[in-house]
């Protein structure tokens, strides 16, 4: 059943080619049976179109029907199908089996008897504060045609203090026996959404190791050992409440599993409604709006896990020095959303993306950021744009080499007078380099992530546009040459000014197959536009020129005189010189093509010269 609607597409593409194929004939063709001459008269040529009109219309109605069934079929098949998160009023909504729940709850007693608690205060805390243990982020990422790398590496200097509050409150004391502590540690990495895959992922320490990371069933095990650690750690010391049982405890507990272990996304209003129902089965109840710590992160540990997936990387031995270096790499394929009408035009000409936009969401949860998003060698920074996402406010400009705080009131800290440093970014200045490189600092005290980066990147001048301009200069040349000795009465007894005249095509096709690939990919849409439409003008003159040279030839009479004067070929002036109109419009449209590519390059070529120019303030050095 589920294929029905793809087979009726086949079929229905199928007939309507038949169609097409089979009335393409008699709606532009002469029939061979149409027509025939009396068998006294002399032969006549038979014409090469015969169009009917009311068989054309037919024809083209059927292609239309034709194009937008085939463009149905792929449209319906590229269409984003994003699972929907689940919103009910109840349980319902989420798709955790019995089964799931179950294997869950042994998978936790099975930790608790091999003496893994005594790691789960180290993971909770990485989980719920992990700008306390991120001391410095660096991300890369690498636009690799349609394609981005991000290479992400993480420095860390583990704190006790969320284990020292745990052994204050005595959560989970008789969970690990001392001499059962488990030495290894489980640094969660990376929070993948729902349903996301992640691509050639790799995981290296400090000394390039590989550094191996949990499967889902021990992420499960983990997660629900830490769940059983923070909801004891929660529950009110006075357990007077008749209402707090066993079994109410196991009912909560599967209650926060159904969404921390969900396959589909979970909306906010969903995990509310379950978070409040649990804690009516552990008796945990509000005060005025306040709750106490070991509450708070109860609903912070499940709320996080319940919209993403940790990646959980595991630490054989800590350093004394309780620091580590962790680095992953890992492939994504972003969408594209734009809706501009150059970025279309690069699409439909297969030409890579030069424009990313992205949020740092990495200075988010770390005490220091440094972004780097790295193009080809071939191409360079052209714009660099930091903005607010609440307001659209411009936080950088483009000729500064730092901007501070950005002047947004959306970057303030919550409380600045209680200790928490105000946000800092810095952006690298642009001087011709094929990478832009973003500094942040103090963000992780902000509640939103408002900020988002975009960066353009443009090709190394001169590049493909040097090609295209002389490609323009030559179909200029070639063109008004053969125009003008046309006009004169240029001799019919050779075929070299026919080819002469597609050379300009052909060069165009050439620079394609015999450049890089990926550079002319890469290449400017200014460049590939005026190459095709170099090719496009070269090929309309060789084809013009043979037309009317055949007309020459079975009129009898010379290419100077035809057409008559008054008539629609009449010779126009043309820097003095009198050509035929079609000539004087190819002129027109190679020489606007040979203008547009050659301001084009000029332009590209002085920017690029004054980024590479730029004077610094920090140092001395220079490259020649």
């Amino acid at each position: 059943m589920g294929n029905r609607p793809m087979k009726w597409f086949k079929l229905g593409s199928a007939t309507l080619g038949l169609g097409v194929l089979a009335l393409a004939w008699p709606a532009f063709m002469p029939m061979p049976w149409g027509h025939v001459p009396p068998k006294a008269s002399p032969p006549a040529p038979r014409p090469l179109f015969d169009p009917q009109p009311w068989t054309v219309v037919i024809w083209a109605l059927l292609v239309v029907a034709l194009i937008t069934v085939i463009n149905h079929r792929y449209k319906s098949q590229a269409t984003t199908t994003l699972p929907l998160p689940a919103d009910g009023e109840d349980t319902s909504a989420l798709d955790t089996s019995i089964s799931d729940l179950e294997r869950a709850f042994e998978l936790r007693a099975e930790a608790a008897n091999s003496g893994k608690m005594a790691a789960l205060p180290m993971f909770i805390s990485l989980v719920l504060q992990p700008e306390k243990s991120r001391t410095r982020t660096v991300e890369t990422v690498s636009l690799e045609g349609r394609v981005i790398v991000q290479d992400v590496r993480i420095e860390m200097a583990l704190s006790d203090a969320l284990i020292d509050v745990f052994r204050e409150e005595g959560a989970g004391k008789n969970e690990a026996p001392a001499d059962e502590i488990h030495p290894e540690t489980y640094v969660p990495i990376l929070n993948c959404s729902k349903r996301e895959m992640i691509d050639n992922f790799q995981v290296r320490d400090r000394e390039d190791r590989s550094v191996d990371i949990l499967c889902y069933e021990e992420t499960v095990q983990l997660i629900s050992s830490s769940l059983h650690l923070l909801v004891h750690a929660a529950l009110p010391k006075a357990t007077d409440d008749e209402n707090i049982t066993p079994d109410g405890i196991d009912t909560a507990e599967a209650l926060f599993l159904m969404l921390m272990c969900s396959n589909k996304p979970v909306s906010d209003k969903t995990v509310e409604k379950t978070i409040l129902a649990a804690f009516a089965h552990l008796g945990l109840r509000t005060r005025d709006g306040v709750e106490s710590r070991n509450v708070t992160w109860l609903r912070e540990f499940v709320k996080t896990l319940a919209h993403s997936t940790p990646v959980v990387a595991i630490v054989p031995d800590l350093p004394e020095t309780r620091r580590l270096q962790i680095s992953y790499c890992r492939t994504t394929i972003p969408p594209n959303k734009s809706k501009q009408l150059r970025h279309w035009l690069r699409l439909m000409l297969g030409l890579r993306p030069v424009t990313l936009q992205m949020v740092p969401g990495m200075a988010f949860n770390s005490k220091s950021y440094h972004l780097q998003v790295k193009a080809p060698a071939s191409q360079y920074l052209m714009e660099q744009t930091l903005r607010c996402v609440e307001c659209g406010q411009k936080l950088s400009g483009s000729e500064v080499e730092t901007d501070g705080r950005g002047g947004c009131v959306h970057l303030q800290p919550p409380s600045p007078r209680n200790g928490h440093a105000e946000p800092y970014f810095q952006l690298l200045r642009k001087r011709g380099q094929n990478y832009a490189h973003l500094y942040m600092r103090g963000f992780a005290d902000l509640k939103q992530k408002n900020i988002k980066i975009s960066t353009s990147f443009g090709e190394v001048p001169p590049g493909t546009l040097a090609s295209a301009v002389i490609t323009a200069v030559t179909s200029v040349l070639l063109i008004s040459a053969v125009g003008f000795a046309e006009t004169g009465g240029l001799e019919r007894d050779s075929d070299i000014p026919a080819i002469l005249l597609v050379l300009p095509a052909v060069a165009a096709s050439w620079f394609g197959f015999s450049s890089d690939t990926e550079a002319i990919l890469r290449s400017s849409l200014a460049a590939r536009c005026s190459l095709i439409l170099g090719g496009f003008v070269s090929m309309a003159a060789s084809v013009l020129f043979i037309v009317s040279g055949s007309l020459a030839e079975k009129t009898g009479a010379e290419p100077a005189s035809l057409p008559p004067p008054g008539r629609v070929g009449e010779p126009a002036p043309l820097l003095g010189v009198e050509v035929r109109w079609w000539w004087s419009v190819l002129i027109y449209l190679a020489s606007v093509n040979l203008v547009y590519v050659l301001v084009q390059s000029i332009v590209r070529s002085n920017a690029y010269r004054r980024l590479l120019r730029k004077e610094t303030v920090l140092n001395e050095n220079t490259v020649i």
